[in-house]
């Protein structure tokens, strides 16, 4: 388990040289090139991750991604839910997140180059600001990715989500792809260590978020838990 803890440490400092590569590309190439080096490189890290761990994916529902940009709306039990949604989702991706996980040295350096966008709940009007980001990312051709419930949760439960949480969806009118993902959390955060898990991930039916009326826009965010919460029974 030493030895694998050490073997990761170096493979994330090779991550991290390897964003020497994506400036080189930026300045070259321009910004469609780089990006798509972004998400190869985001693929490879959360491959080595599964594989070094010793997690096995029970995935299904896949079908159910659209082609064009969607937002992904998860429940949120660990770090590696991120990687699982890297590993798993064959699109360009941003991440709504914590403001303090942008600030980590090597994950935070490529979530801000994957069209990531920081959250600061305690200040709304950073929050509209953020989520104003995101609309545009969308607006561009990336799909985001948001955890509801504000928080990691890590006795296996879904949290209520935060108020407000899916104006991203609503006001860009993009599909919802609700996600669960069966307590990641085991596989590291519950002991600290790594432990081979078999963690189930869910994809489910798509929600056309045009034409809503005000009451299925009102009752969305919990209509959206209850088929999470389905999907991981």
């Amino acid at each position: 388990m030493f030895l694998k803890k050490i073997c990761y440490v170096f493979y994330m400092l090779w991550v991290r040289i390897k964003g020497v590569k994506h400036t080189f590309i930026l300045r070259t190439q321009g910004d469609e090139s780089a990006e798509e080096y972004v998400r190869k490189t985001a693929y490879l890290w959360s491959k080595f991750t599964l594989k070094i761990i010793g997690i096995e994916l029970d995935v299904t529902g896949t079908e159910n991604i659209p082609e064009e940009q969607c937002v992904f709306v998860g429940n949120h039990s660990s770090i590696l839910d991120i990687i699982i949604l890297l590993y798993t989702v064959n699109k360009k991706m941003g991440f709504i997140a914590k403001r303090e996980l942008l600030k980590t040295p090597i994950l935070g350096y490529w979530l801000k180059k994957s069209k990531c966008v920081p959250l600061d709940r305690s200040n709304t009007r950073a929050a509209i600001a953020s989520i104003n980001e995101a609309i545009e990312n969308i607006k561009n051709g990336s799909s985001m990715v948001i955890f509801p419930e504000g928080t990691r949760n890590k006795e296996g439960k879904v949290g209520q989500f935060k108020k407000g949480s899916l104006k991203l969806a609503t006001k860009s009118q993009a599909m919802i792809v609700p996600v669960s993902i069966d307590r990641a959390s085991r596989a590291f955060e519950d002991t600290r260590k790594f432990k081979p898990t078999k963690i189930k991930v869910v994809f489910g039916k798509t929600i056309d978020t045009k034409n809503l009326s005000k009451e299925e826009e009102y009752n969305l965010a919990e209509n959206i838990r209850n088929t999470i919460i389905d999907n991981l029974k």
